[in-house]
């Protein structure tokens, strides 16, 4: 199936896709939540692998556990590959019937694999969640600060075509056959990549979603996955939405401020630290006040380390 054709169950299921490779057995079925009974406001489905089931756990017991947030429905899913051996899908199934939040595609769960993942999400969302007005796509290891998130997207004056994300300019493709970013010259043979959002976390609005989507079978695979979103979305014709807000691949250290209140996501959280990260959020540690503000800066070097320094930096060089 192309990544266009990654709609629904079945097709979701279908071999390989964009710059992905078939698996040389699927699971026996792929564990599938049903349809969603109402549209949440906000799906976020979270690209995971079979091994990582402490990271969905901690998913699951903050941030993902949320069915409100900022006073919007929302709803959170796991999305993944096959996993090498019968036992891990034996878990697997076993953790889907426990849970019935994992989305599976009959594809090897491989580095090569994760623009065929994307795809496939995607599609669930569309096929099964049509009335969802945002999708955001994150990986297991970023903490979302959900409430924020929802009611910036909430307070849009137009909730349409929305690509939104923490924007890479200017990249070249790495030429370099031993790197695991490599983008070979038969697979793109221009120069730098179009503007993309970083694939840590981005926000697609319900419109954008079926967009890349539909522009998947026109656009020539990359085995990258954010960098073939970006030129699905360039063939749609949608612009990606720059913030400073979204971390990227930057990690920041825990602080009240900017995991509380300042920024939608941050990379590299582990299982541990997540449920430190959401309690920020509901408050437990207080109020971001401007004190807080100004210790952070004060004991945050380098300056890079520091989210609010960052936001502000990265707000008005653009």
């Amino acid at each position: 199936a192309s990544a266009g054709g990654a709609g629904g169950t079945d097709a979701a299921r279908s071999g390989a896709g964009p710059g992905g490779e078939r698996g040389s057995s699927g699971p026996p079925f792929a564990p599938c939540p049903p349809p969603l009974p109402r549209a949440p406001f906000l799906l976020v489905l979270v690209a995971s692998a079979p091994g990582h089931t402490a990271q969905r756990q901690a998913v699951r017991a903050s941030w993902g556990g949320a069915h409100r947030a900022g006073g919007y429905p929302v709803r959170t899913l796991f999305a993944l590959g096959a996993p090498g051996s019968g036992e891990e899908q034996a878990r697997l199934e076993e953790e889907s019937q426990q849970h019935g939040d994992l989305v599976q595609g009959r594809f090897a769960d491989t580095y090569a694999n994760l623009t065929l993942k994307t795809m496939m999400l995607l599609g669930w969302a569309a096929a099964h969640c049509p009335g969802a007005a945002f999708v955001v796509k994150v990986d297991d290891d970023v903490f979302l600060n959900l409430p924020v998130l929802a009611r910036h997207l909430g307070a849009l004056p137009s909730p349409h075509r929305l690509y939104l994300g923490r924007v890479h300019w200017r990249v070249q493709p790495n030429r370099d056959p031993g790197n695991r970013h490599h983008v070979p010259a038969s697979a793109y043979p221009a120069g730098a990549f179009p503007p993309y959002c970083s694939g840590t976390a981005y926000v697609l609005s319900g419109d954008a979603a079926l967009g890349v989507l539909g522009a998947a079978p026109h656009v020539p695979p990359v085995p990258l996955e954010d960098v073939y979103v970006g030129l699905c979305a360039r063939w749609a014709g949608l612009a990606p939405t720059h913030t400073a807000r979204m971390a990227g691949s930057t990690h920041y250290p825990m602080d009240l401020c900017c995991y509380g209140e300042v920024l939608y996501s941050v990379h590299q959280v582990g299982p541990q630290a997540m449920a430190s990260a959401w309690a920020m959020v509901g408050g437990e540690g207080g109020a971001c006040t401007p004190l807080h503000r100004g210790l952070g800066v004060l004991r945050l070097t380098p300056p890079s380390q520091c989210c609010l320094l960052d936001f502000m930096m990265v707000k008005f060089s653009r």
